[in-house]
Parts: structure tokens; sequence; C-alpha cells
């Protein structure tokens, strides 16, 4: 969840520092894409329709290099013939400094506690030894959240990658969208995406802060096999890669991808009966597997059909 929205700079009295680093992702999907899609090759992009009214679903990727441009011709031609541009988050509505606030209200510890009294030893010790790799010092995530800690660390190793939140697909086309006079919208709040991740139990907080660092060091190796699946439109193998992970951790998986992609087969529902034609952007771990949105919407009927 995506996604990120901005990073963000602040003072932070309890780091020795004096300045704290924060990554806003609200939903990271861990790939990236190298330069167009191969015309005889599919895309995550699908076409949703019932009778003569349709929407189109795209699977965004976060994170990408700016090599990575132009994208397919096919997305864009797509959203410049579309009616409006949903995101899970409105991009271009979402001031910058109320998403900074927000997230510290929601990221930081609030009660004089720490990251370190609020998660085991061990797993304190993990995201210590990570974090040393990254070359982060551990003072920096003390006052974070179990889950902000994971988000941030992600965050850090991706740029270390060479990946960048500003160029990926849903900023780009948001961008796009904007300068074109094309209205936008959104599926969430930025306040409800974070909330997803604050109303976590404490436990399952953990967990994602353990699953993270183990997945950091699978990252440059997978990266490869994920930016292939990407590119051939290849569903089932995305699953497996993005997905497969958390559903060992039944809450984390709940939470973050099941629950959110129900509550948007509703919405998208709406965007088909009251405005054909428009285009909906949303996290590429989203729209493959058996509890994807795609998957939902054909249960329900819809003629879906991969471009």
């Amino acid at each position: 969840m995506p996604d990120p929205i901005s990073a963000i700079r602040r003072e932070q009295g309890r780091s020795d520092s004096g300045r704290l680093i924060l990554a806003l992702l609200a939903f990271i999907v861990w790939s990236a894409i190298s330069r167009t899609l191969p015309a005889q090759e599919k895309s995550l992009l699908w076409r949703v329709s019932r009778d003569d009214k349709s929407v189109y679903l795209l699977g965004s990727i976060h994170y990408l290099r700016k090599e990575n441009y132009p994208l397919n011709p096919a997305i864009l031609t797509t959203l410049d013939a579309s009616t409006r541009l949903i995101l899970e988050i409105d991009l271009n509505s979402t001031p910058a400094d109320s998403a900074q606030r927000l997230s510290l209200e929601k990221a930081i510890y609030r009660d004089g506690t720490t990251l370190a009294q609020n998660v085991s030893a061990e797993t304190y010790q993990l995201a210590e030894r990570r974090a040393t790799e990254l070359g982060l010092d551990m003072r920096i995530l003390n006052p974070m959240k179990p889950w902000f800690a994971a988000l941030t660390m992600v965050a850090i190793k991706l740029q270390r990658m060479g990946l960048d939140p500003k160029f990926g697909v849903d900023r780009h086309l948001a961008e796009r969208a904007k300068s074109t006079g094309k209205p936008t919208g959104g599926l969430e709040t930025l306040e409800f995406q974070l909330g997803i991740f604050d109303r976590l139990s404490k436990r399952e907080q953990e967990l994602m802060l353990r699953e993270t660092v183990g997945e950091l060091e699978r990252l440059d190796r997978d990266i490869d096999a994920v930016v292939s699946a990407w590119l051939k439109g290849e569903g089932d193998q995305l699953a497996s890669l993005l997905n497969a992970g958390m559903q060992e951790y039944p809450e984390l998986y709940e939470n973050i991808l099941v629950a959110r992609n129900r509550r948007w087969v509703g919405g998208i529902e709406k965007l088909i009966q009251q405005e054909s034609g428009a285009m909906v952007v949303v996290g590429a771990a989203h729209l493959v597997g058996k509890d994807s949105v795609v998957e939902m919407l054909k249960a329900k009927g819809y003629s879906v059909e991969q471009r």
C-alpha cells in the first residue's frame, strides 16, 4: 500500500542527530520495470465492463528509475482517453504539509516509549543489523512504531538500489492528468491508509517489522524476476512474488490487501455505472492473485479483459 506519498523531514528531539528523515509509504510494491513493454506482450492493464459501460484498471509500480521512462504507450493512451483518473489516494489534492503532520502523528510514539521497548530483543537486534547494513543509525528508528520503521527501511533500501518514488507510475500519471486538466480522485484518504497500519495489533506490527528485515535481503535477488513478470503481464507470477510472503501473516494480509480490495470493488462498480471511461490505478499487488480486485470483479459477473 502503498505507496509512498512523500519523503518528509522534521526536527525530532529524541534523535541525537537532531533531524529525522522519514519516508511515508502507504503500501510498497517491491518492483521496477525497464523501459517500455514490448508490443506483443500484455501489461497489468485490464478493461472491466458490463453492458456498454467500462473502466480500466492499471497495476501501478510505486518506485521506478528515471530511465524507465517513457511508459508503455498503451498506458498513456488509456489515460488520455479516460474521463477521470482515480488513484489509491488523490495525489493532486493531498498537501505535503498535512501529509507530513499526519504521518508524524500516527508513526511516532507519543507515550515516551521507543521501538526497543515495544518489540522483542531478537526483533530489535535483527532490525538493528539491517539498519546498519543500510547505513542507518538505529537512534533514528527508535522513536518510530514498528510498522513505520519497516516502511522506512524498505524506502531506504529501494533508494539505495536507485529507485525513487517521484518516478512511480501513479505519481507520473497524476502529474500528467494535472497538466492536461483531467479530473482526479482517490479510493481512500491518507489518514485511512495510515490507520490501517496503526491499528494493527502490537504482535502484527512486530511481525511486519520481522518480515520486512528478512525480505530486504532477498530484494536484490528477486528484483529481476519481478521485473520480468511485470513486463510480461504475468499476474500469477507477480502474485507469488509480491503477496505470498504476506499470506503467512493473516492479519496483515487481510487488512493491507484483501479488505481494501473488497472496499475498492464497491467504488469501482459505482464508477462503471456513474462514470464509464474512468481509469483506476492501484498498486500491482492489489490486482493479482486469488483475492485480487480483478478476481472479485469477475466473481460479480463483470467482463474483465487484460490488455
